[in-house]
């Protein structure tokens, strides 16, 4: 009973901002922003820095991979949206537009020196995209992995597709199931983190106030200015997820489409798809991810310095990739990736 008792003391004064994090010491920096702290977790040097925002229910630790191989060359940093590994909690509701503000003022505290490539994987597109929209005297440019769509819920739900990928109301329960489904890839850091918050109460509440208000920040993303004149990489995964057959097919093509559309927000834009590689791109073909954040940040040095400003830093990747549309305005020599139709592409 004591050790009970001990065990829930020290769980509480946790749970108020005292004592040591379950985790341990967090890997980067926790940065005030107005009296409660996020946690930016940072590697290299060089501009523009790169600002990494992880998917839904993601651990920030699964970044490793592609931040290691951007850090070579300019400064990359991953942050923890309020609630999630060590960053605090902020306020309700937890949707896209806040975590934008929240990144404004994270940047802003942690005293990073802009513009800043956006990189946005998955859910964490939309926040991404709202800052870009919100703040273009910050952005170098934006990078979106497999990044979700501002009218992805309404689509697949409308005939002929059928399928909820949102839930209905912002005000529901959000059952967690028995275990997360941990990447076999995710190194041995990122699945304690990724296990941690899948048994926690506060990253476990903010999963969940995110999923609640996933249409609002569809809706909040809809709202904003047009996305300003800059480099915009769309990478798309190529291996198949809905199952084999004709509903299965009308669902893949319309998840292509929607990343296509996210390729025409901007008139200079690449959109590419890697056609061995899933959802979690960055675990998958992280050689991918940097190469991406490569071509926007070469697209970005040559509207800033002209097309004589030095050596470029994308190199032909060895890993496969296709391109679907190409208007980054990057001189063919820069980039010998392979062109294909949308509808060539393995089903």
């Amino acid at each position: 009973m004591r050790r009970l008792m001990a065990l829930l003391v020290l769980l509480w004064g946790w749970s108020l901002g005292a004592g040591a994090h379950p985790m341990g010491p967090p890997p980067g920096k926790m940065v005030d922003v107005g009296g409660r702290r996020l946690h930016l977790n940072c590697l290299g040097k060089g501009q523009p820095t790169v600002l990494i925002d992880i998917g839904l229910g993601a651990a920030s630790l699964e970044w490793s991979g592609v931040m290691q191989r951007l850090a070579a060359h300019q400064q990359v940093c991953v942050l923890e949206r309020a609630g999630y590994g060590w960053s605090e909690m902020g306020p309700y509701p937890r949707t896209s537009a806040q975590q934008a503000d929240d990144l404004y003022l994270l940047q802003l505290s942690a005293e990073l020196k802009p513009p800043y490539v956006l990189v946005g994987h998955s859910y964490g597109g939309y926040g991404m995209q709202i800052f870009a929209r919100r703040y273009p005297f910050l952005v170098a440019g934006l990078v979106l992995v497999d990044a979700s769509h501002p009218e992805q819920a309404e689509r697949f739900e409308a005939p002929p597709y059928g399928v909820q990928v949102a839930p209905s109301s912002r005000v529901g329960i959000v059952r967690f199931g028995d275990g997360p489904r941990l990447h076999p890839l995710m190194t041995a850091a990122a699945r304690r983190q990724a296990e941690f918050q899948f048994e926690n109460w506060r990253p476990r509440r903010t999963i969940s106030w995110e999923l609640l208000g996933f249409r609002d920040s569809e809706a909040e993303l809809r709202a904003e200015p047009a996305l300003p004149s800059l480099p915009l990489v769309v990478l798309t995964r190529g291996k198949r997820v809905w199952p084999v057959g004709q509903h299965g097919d009308l669902l893949e093509k319309l998840w292509l489409d929607l990343q296509s559309e996210l390729a025409l927000e901007s008139p200079t834009a690449l959109h590419l798809v890697a056609p061995d590689a899933g959802h979690q791109l960055h675990l998958e073909a992280p050689e991918l991810v940097s190469y991406a954040v490569h071509l926007a940040t070469d697209a970005w040095r040559v509207r800033a310095a002209g097309p004589h400003q030095g050596p470029r830093l994308a190199q032909t990747p060895t890993a496969k990739v296709t391109r679907l549309r190409d208007t980054l305005g990057l001189p063919a020599s820069a980039d010998s990736v392979s062109s294909l139709r949308a509808d060539a592409l393995p089903r």
